[in-house]
Parts: C-alpha cells; structure tokens; sequence
C-alpha cells in the first residue's frame, strides 16, 4: 500500500495548527483567560452550554467552561493526529495502532502544554489539567474510531 504525501502534510499541517492554537489559548495570562471565560458565561452561548453540560467542579460556570474548552481543544488535537499517524503508519483496515500513537503524541503535547503554563503569569501547571485533556483526546479518538467502525474498515 502506497502512503498518500498530500493526505500526510495535510493531516500533518492541521495537527500543527491545532497545537499553534493551543498554544497561543495557553500563552494567556491568568486575567486574560479569567476575562475570556467571563465573556463567554455572559454570553447567550454560554448560558445554554452552563445549562446543557453538567458541573464539573464547585468552582463555578466559568472554571466549568474553561475544562471543557480543555476538552475540546485536545479532542480537536487527536482528530488530525489519528489520521496522520494511521497514514503515516499505512494502517487502513486496523487503525488501532495509529490512535495508540495519537494518544501518546497528546498525552505529551499535554504534558509540555502544562509546563509551559508555568511560565505565564498567574498560571500553573496542574496535572489534573492533563486528565482534563486526555478526556478529550478519549472522545475524539472514540469519534474517529467509530467513524472506522461505520465504514467497516475496524473489524
């Protein structure tokens, strides 16, 4: 089987525009994030998400919405990467070692994603923040296997 090279930088450059993305959400400050999340809660949007998704913690709606938004950054990550890495690896029927690949590469974009963090003022690195992340590459590896499933490649 021949290894498509448009598919990979394709596949490749969306990963990497997502991490530039992430990046850039978690080179805010402390008072810039707190000042987005505000926004967002007061927003018509963000009410409807406070109401449809359930609590997370007690420390409030906007705490709430930041860790889904964690979620949802790194489920973004693990859709592209999962598709790159079962390119990379040429797996067309059985992606399983693809979406193991894309799970260590997040986990550790993850990781160095909190350390950075650390630098930023009124920030910190939180290994919960981490388990927050993983959720969501859990969800969107369970997206792109499930799509597999549903074009019989996944047996």
């Amino acid at each position: 089987m021949k290894r498509n090279r448009k598919l990979l930088w394709l596949y490749g450059l969306l990963t990497l525009a997502v991490m530039v993305l992430i990046f850039y959400m978690s080179a805010k400050t402390a008072d810039e994030s707190g000042g987005m999340s505000k926004w967002l809660v007061e927003t018509a949007f963000g009410r409807a998400l406070v109401r449809v998704l359930p609590k997370i913690t007690d420390r409030g709606p906007e705490i709430d919405l930041r860790k889904y938004a964690h979620m949802a950054e790194y489920a973004l990550l693990a859709l592209p990467s999962a598709l790159f890495f079962r390119e990379l690896l040429l797996e067309r029927r059985l992606p399983l070692r693809a979406a193991g690949c894309s799970l260590v590469f997040c986990f550790l974009y993850a990781c160095s994603d909190e350390y950075h963090q650390t630098f930023i003022p009124g920030r910190a690195g939180a290994m919960i923040d981490v388990a927050v992340d993983m959720a969501g590459v859990a969800f969107g590896l369970g997206l792109v296997l499930l799509a597999c499933m549903r074009r019989k490649e996944l047996k």
